[in-house]
């Protein structure tokens, strides 16, 4: 059986995403700069060229960019505003990554009909897809903590995880970039009424 590709395996602080999607916004992204942030996190080279290549994907090679350009003055203004911003961020990096809008999906999916679920009931759901290996396992540890740094979700005991219906954006750039993140991922050119009752729009809670 083939399995997808999952290529992420490490978390990026939200913080360094903001530094480097800001940067990119401003015409002056620099590799060297976007390092510097990644050296308050992480120690050792090899993780941190790995954890550079993940942000030159996230930020410079998204599938998105073509609409972020599109609405530069409006990202620019919402990415000010914190719950705003981390949703633009979680949507670029689900744009690049589909293992990561995979789990979000699984996380709305579970998260729609019930008040909690476990990281092994969402590992289980993604093993079918991504192989039941350690790939799976690092990749699920390198993006919920992101959604839950996001605000997202929430994580009340170890290996547990809610929603956040806390969670309320503000602009409409940031909704419709979540939007192009869902279409993205589904092959989809334009989005039904009925498609915005996927598991996955539960995080849009406004």
């Amino acid at each position: 059986m083939n399995h997808k590709s999952i290529d992420i395996n490490q978390r990026i602080p939200l913080d360094t995403l903001y530094a480097a999607l800001e940067s990119y916004l401003n015409s002056n992204y620099s590799e060297e700069y976007i390092m510097e942030q990644l050296r308050l996190e992480f120690k050792g080279e090899n993780r941190l060229k790995k954890s550079l290549r993940i942000v030159n994907k996230i930020i410079l090679r998204n599938p998105l960019l073509e609409f972020v350009e599109e609405n530069k003055q409006s990202t620019k203004q919402a990415i000010k505003k914190k719950n705003d911003r981390n949703l633009i961020l979680i949507s670029l990096l689900n744009s690049s990554f589909a293992f990561s809008f995979d789990t979000l999906q699984l996380l709305g999916k579970y998260l729609s009909v019930q008040e909690v679920v476990s990281t092994e009931t969402i590992k289980k759901a993604l093993s079918n897809k991504y192989g039941g290996n350690r790939a799976t396992e690092n990749a699920l540890y390198s993006v919920v903590p992101m959604f839950i740094e996001a605000g997202l979700i929430k994580r009340p005991t170890l290996g547990v995880y809610l929603h956040n219906a806390d969670f309320q954006i503000s602009t409409n750039v940031s909704k419709q970039i979540f939007i192009e993140s869902f279409k993205m991922n589904s092959s989809l050119d334009g989005i039904q009424e009925y498609q915005l009752r996927d598991p996955y729009f539960m995080f849009l809670n406004n």
